[in-house]
Formats: C-alpha cells, structure tokens, sequence
C-alpha cells in the first residue's frame, strides 16, 4: 500500500451526528485496580459536584496545596489502555449476548485529537489501527508516545529549579480543583467533616470513572471510552427516563484572564474541552480560574452547546497573526466526519496495520501499512487480548 495522504482541509458534506448513548461505566481505583460490577461502579466511586458561591468569596483555596503528597500514576500506566476497555466491553456484550454493531471502537481521548487536529495542528500525531472481526481498532502507538513523554520531561529538567515546580503544580492544580469540588456521594449523604475536610484529602490521579458510549457520525457508528469527573446533581437510573449523559460534568482549571493574548490561548483550550465534551455527550464544563499564586479566584459553568458560539463570535481572532484559522467549531464536526469516512475506506484487510501520522509540516494526516512485527504486536495483546478474540469467535460458531 502506497502512502495515502487526506488534507487539513478536507470536509465531510455529511456530518450529521449520532446523539451519545452510554452503555455502561468501570472504574479505576486507587490502586490502579479496575472495577466492573456497575452496582459498586456507580454506588463507590461516582463523583459528585459541590462547591458553593460562598466558598470563593475572599477565597483562600490553594490549589498547590498537598502537592509534595501527590499520588500520582507513572506516564506508562495512564495510556490508553484496550486490555481494560475490552475486558470491559465483553462482560457488557455478554450481559446482552451479542456483538456491539459498530464500525469504529476507540477511545474518546484520540478522537478527541483528530477533531481538534485543523485548530491545533502544531503536534504530531502517531496512531496503529486494524481491523477485527469487521470493526476499527485505534490507539496510539505506546513506543511513540512515552518517547515524546521522556523527551518533554527531560526538556522540564533542563529549566531553572523554580520553572519546573511552576509547571508541575500547573498539572497538580488540575486534580487538586477536582479534588475540591467534589463529593464521593450526595451532599446530603455527607457528614459535615467529609465535606469541610476535602482540602486535607491527598490528591491522585489514579482514580477515574470512565463512561462507555455509542455515538456516531455520518454512516459511520462507533463506542468511546473516555473518563467522566463527576455528576452535576444525580445520575438516573436505568429506567428514569432521561439520558445519563445529561448529568455528568468536567472540570477543568485554567489561570485568570487578564489580556487578549490569554483570551485567545484560553478559547484554544475551551476548544479542546469542547470536543471531549461534545463527542462524549457531556453538557457541562465547570472552569476553575487561578492566580500565579495558585489560589483559586471565580468558578465559571459553561453549557457545552453554547462554547462554539463563544469562540465564532469574539472580534479578538480577526486581529490574530498566529497562521491559524479562527476556530470553527461545525467545521472541525465536518473535518472529523471526513477523517473518519477516510480511514474506514483505507482499513479494510483484517491481516494488516496500518499507521496514521500527522506531522505539522505537511499539514496533512497519511496512512500506511506497518511491518508485519508490529501488526502480530497489536493483534496480540497491544491493541486486542486473547480473551477478548475467544469471546468474539465464540459469537461466531454460536
């Protein structure tokens, strides 16, 4: 197979849009132990939002604070991990007994990046796909990736002593604010103590709850996996009517808004929140907003729906020089629809792999056929697992 090449600037004329439906929840725990029983999922480790106005008034909330305790996931364990989701996923298709009837099964993380790759194309982008059982298969390629996690942790070591603890308590404000503004059940479930004592709580980032969802576009069905922060209010029962997706929430922190310069890099950052949110289904962003000092100034909720509106209407971009594009938030949709409609007319034999890449040079994304090493590789425990092939071709002589 030749090199294929598909343009920044291609756009899909149908990108209609699958509403996202979950199928089904597991968890992480804080011993990196994955759980899947959906009754103790969603009873032991559901998050729930709860930081009222009169927590920030004269706020003295530091989102540094606890950070020499941080119990934090070595970068090799917190890739994307198709072991666990495809553990997960067959127990839920044996519940139902049959096959999940989808073209694509990935996680939420890298669709996140192919959406947002014309608006935010100064990254490279290395991903292994195949085909199984009539489905696509996407992951980043792990050699790749914790390469360019060494390299960008050796560039840290290379800064003055105070640079590095800035950024670093950067990423740790991120899970403190998590940490903060949530519960671990109902707000009138909880003691008085365990709410006023969450500031003592050491942070991690080992724990997640990660939502399953079956979502769409144009022709093309697919499921993602992707972590969910917490619930707003509740989470509905099955039979409540109403979709769950509704409920859910994240959280994100950024520093205080204080130029136009920080305007536009903050409205990049709200873009790529955009896109985990909208590909998973999610309604709403919680901003936490911090000084240099890391102490926490204004909380601003965002509606989803509305951040496109937000981006295309701000004057700022008609002066910007960056040689990016004003985001547009309907045209990255019809990018990813048409990203997507390439790569399932490229990946079709079951006995290959194949590599797409994204080099901000070309301002192009390729797809090529791997060697043959690495395509036994991901069939065989990088990307599908044995248990999850014998489940598959059980269905098949059944």
């Amino acid at each position: 197979m030749e090199v294929k090449a598909l343009s920044l600037n291609s756009r899909s004329p149908n990108a209609s849009l699958k509403q996202p439906k979950e199928l089904f929840s597991f968890v992480r725990d804080i011993d990196g132990e994955y759980e899947y029983d959906e009754e103790k999922v969603n009873k032991e480790r559901l998050s729930y939002y709860y930081l009222p106005d009169s927590n920030l008034n004269h706020s003295t909330i530091d989102l540094s604070s606890g950070f020499n305790k941080f119990k934090q996931i070595p970068g090799e364990e917190n890739l994307p991990n198709y072991k666990t989701f495809l553990t997960a996923l067959q127990k839920y298709e044996e519940k139902h007994g049959s096959k999940s009837k989808v073209n694509i099964i990935t996680f939420r993380g890298i669709m996140t990046k192919l959406l947002t790759l014309p608006y935010n194309s100064q990254d490279s982008l290395d991903l292994n796909i195949i085909k199984y059982d009539g489905q696509i298969f996407i992951n980043l390629d792990t050699d790749i990736e914790l390469s360019r996690q060494d390299k960008e942790s050796q560039e840290r070591l290379n800064l003055p002593t105070d640079k590095q603890d800035y950024l670093n308590k950067c990423e740790f404000s991120g899970y403190k604010f998590e940490t903060l503004a949530t519960l671990p059940k109902p707000w009138s479930d909880c003691s008085r103590q365990l709410i006023e004592r969450r500031n003592k709580k050491i942070v991690n980032n080992y724990e997640q709850y990660l939502s399953v969802v079956r979502s769409g576009i144009g022709n093309l069905k697919m499921i993602l996996v992707g972590e969910v922060d917490g619930v707003w209010d509740y989470k509905p029962g099955v039979n409540d009517g109403g979709s769950v997706l509704d409920h859910y929430i994240e959280l994100k922190t950024s520093k205080v808004i204080e130029n136009n310069g920080q305007v536009i890099n903050f409205e990049k950052k709200l873009f790529r929140t955009w896109g985990q949110c909208f590909l998973m289904g999610i309604k709403r962003v919680i901003y936490g907003f911090r000084d240099d000092k890391f102490i926490l100034r204004t909380v601003e909720i965002y509606e989803t729906n509305e951040i496109p509106l937000l981006i295309k209407g701000n004057p700022l971009h008609e002066n910007e020089n960056s040689g990016t594009p004003p985001i547009n938030c309907m045209s990255a949709i019809r990018w990813y629809g048409a990203v997507l409609e390439w790569i399932n007319e490229l990946v079709v034999d079951e006995n290959k792999a194949y590599r797409l890449n994204y080099n901000p040079s070309m301002k192009a994304v390729t797809i090529r056929e791997l060697p043959n090493d690495i395509n036994e590789r991901l069939r065989n425990g990088e990307i599908l697992t044995s248990e999850f092939k014998a489940w598959r071709e059980s269905l098949k002589s059944s």
